[in-house]
This record gives structure tokens, sequence and C-alpha cells, in this order.
């Protein structure tokens, strides 16, 4: 009797562990993002993370990521109800590591105290960008919008002291933020997360798409299922993921 029931729960078990390393992936995937617009001389490194709720980002993603970052990007939901302050603050200190840090909130980062987030991201020096801008290099400007869900984005105030002929990036935890922008915008990269790629999927099917990059209205737009999960920690079909992302003219090497 005993014999059988573990037959029959063995599938059951070995497809939940493999959900579980699927959740706990520690993958960078690296994208050279090609753009005649692109002013700079040299190529721009990024390396962009969203939604890592309660993960802890492994050693591993920062010793590959070290002195190959110009900048690191959180895309949001940093963190959820429930985690607390050490997880949070050990995980900007390591990301902190690689690069200066620019941060967008996320709907769940608004689930934590905020003077308490406030002071790390002041303790480490972390760039909040909430509907505004920063100066990545010369020509190059990264914007930041506050969380689309909550009803917080705020598209002028982005857009404001942004000299229209910028190179401009923006980070959007909520990807549906690109339905807002027009070409004369002059948008060309989207980076963005909030989706988990669905988290669980069963083949082609999945509550959101898997995240992508793709080219809308030559906009570069990432979708990226993200570094860590919401509810249960399973993924499947949708496993986790980091993104490095080199900018550069079609003529330039690296």
């Amino acid at each position: 009797m005993w014999k059988q029931l573990i037959a029959a729960a063995s599938p059951f078990a070995a497809v939940g562990l493999y959900m579980w390393k699927e959740a706990f992936r520690n993958e960078v995937k690296e994208t050279v993002v090609t753009d005649y617009r692109f002013p700079e001389k040299a190529p721009l490194a990024l390396f962009f993370i969203s939604d890592i709720h309660r993960r802890l980002v492994h050693p591993s993603i920062i010793s590959r990521m070290a002195g190959r970052a110009d900048a690191v990007i959180i895309g949001g939901d940093l963190c959820e109800g429930g985690v607390n302050n050490r997880r949070i603050r050990e995980n900007i200190k390591r990301l902190s590591s690689i690069a200066p840090v620019y941060f967008v909130p996320g709907n769940n980062d608004y689930e934590v105290d905020r003077e308490q987030l406030a002071l790390i991201f002041a303790e480490w020096g972390v760039t909040v960008l909430k509907n505004s801008s920063a100066v990545l290099a010369e020509g190059t400007y990264l914007l930041g919008t506050d969380d689309l869900s909550k009803g917080k984005s705020d598209k002028a105030a982005l857009f404001h002291n942004v000299p229209p002929n910028a190179f401009k990036i923006i980070a959007s935890h909520n990807p549906a933020f690109i339905r807002t922008l027009v070409p004369e915008d002059r948008v060309a990269l989207l980076l963005s997360g909030h989706t988990h790629g669905g988290q669980i999927r069963l083949g082609r099917f999945g509550m959101y798409e898997k995240g992508r990059w793709r080219k809308v209205r030559d906009i570069h737009t990432l979708v990226s299922n993200g570094y860590g999960t919401t509810g249960i920690p399973l993924r499947l079909g949708a496993r986790a993921e980091t993104h490095l992302i080199t900018i550069r003219r079609p003529e330039q090497k690296i």
C-alpha cells in the first residue's frame, strides 16, 4: 500500500522540485541592443533586475556582473509586505557593489515602510526615480516611472527637463506604460517586469505573456520574467532571470 502511494506521488514531487528550481535560478541573460540613435562613442552596459520580492540576490550574479555594468536598474518590486529590512538592505548592498543603483517603484514596494526603505536607499546612495529622470551619460537619460497600477505614474513629470533629442531609456515596473507613449516621445528603450512571465505556464498558456524582447513602434521593449516570485515560490515555463543589456551604435565594437 505504502509503496503504491509513494510511486503515485513521485511524479508530482519531481514536478514540484523542478518548479522550485526554476523559481530559484540565477540566470543573467545578455542582450546587445544596437540603435543608430545612441549618441555615445562607447557602449553602455546596464544590469536590469526586477521583481526580487522575497529573494536574496545570489552572490554568483554579483560576481558575474562585477566590472561589467555601468549602472544597475531595479525595475520595481524590490520587496513586498513581510520582507524584513535586513534582507532589503543586504540586496541593496550587493547590487551597489556592481555599479550605481537606480530604483523605480513597483506595486508591492508600497506594502513596506517607505521611511525605512528611504533610509536604506540613502545609506547606499540609490537614486530613486518616481516620474523623474537621471543622466546616465552625455545625451543619454534614464526616465523612471512611479507605479502605473497604483495610479501614480505621471508622464508629463517623467519627461520634464529631458531634452527632446536625448536618447531615452524608460524603466517602468508595469509594461502597460508603453500604451501611453507616442512616436513624438522619441523613446528608445523600455524596461519592465511585473508580470513574472505568467510565473506558472502550461505550454503557451499563462496569466501573462512569457517575458521577452520585442520592437514596438521603434522602441526596444523588454518585459522580464523577473527574479523572484509572488505567492508560492514556484515557476513553470517562465524561469527566473536577470539581464545585462549592452547598448551601442551599429558600428561600435564591444
